[in-house]
């Protein structure tokens, strides 16, 4: 088994946990618009030499799961009294095949990061792997929320 905890970019991981900034509208746009997204794609009705467009397939490789967290058992994730956040839990792959697991974790404290973890761990077919990340944030005293994300895929 390999075991690795690595320090994830804060934008990464608020991505992966579905968190998204707000932000004002530009200028000369209407106060009731949209709240603006990460990307902005500008389209033009098609013209009739324009080809019809399709929609994209959908992706045939399903050995990815952006949502195991089903995987992730009798987890703690906490601080203690000097602020100091430690995460313990146990992956279980009830598969019939090995699977690596990703774990990412953050604290946060309103919508401010305080700090995460990533933790990558392949869990033979059947089996079970405790997983643990010390002292990965810190918050003035306990106060803070820690939240994890898990996805798998198949192990090469």
């Amino acid at each position: 088994m390999r075991k690795r905890a690595l320090r994830l970019p804060a934008a990464l991981l608020l991505a992966a946990s579905g968190c998204s900034g707000g932000g004002t509208a530009p200028a000369g746009t209407s106060s009731s618009a949209s709240p603006p997204t990460g990307t902005t794609a500008v389209t033009e009705p098609p013209s009739e030499s324009s080809p019809p467009t399709t929609a994209p397939s959908l992706p045939t490789d399903v050995s990815t799961s952006l949502n195991a967290i089903d995987a992730l058992q009798d987890h703690t994730c906490a601080a203690g009294p000097d602020g100091q956040w430690t995460f313990k839990g146990t992956l279980v792959n009830s598969s019939d095949k090995a699977k690596t697991y990703t774990v990412a974790i953050a604290v946060t404290v309103g919508a401010a990061v305080q700090g995460h973890a990533l933790i990558t761990e392949t869990v033979q077919a059947g089996k079970s792997a405790e997983v643990s990340a010390e002292n990965f944030a810190k918050t003035t005293g306990q106060t803070g929320t820690c939240e994890p994300v898990v996805s798998v895929e198949d192990a090469s």
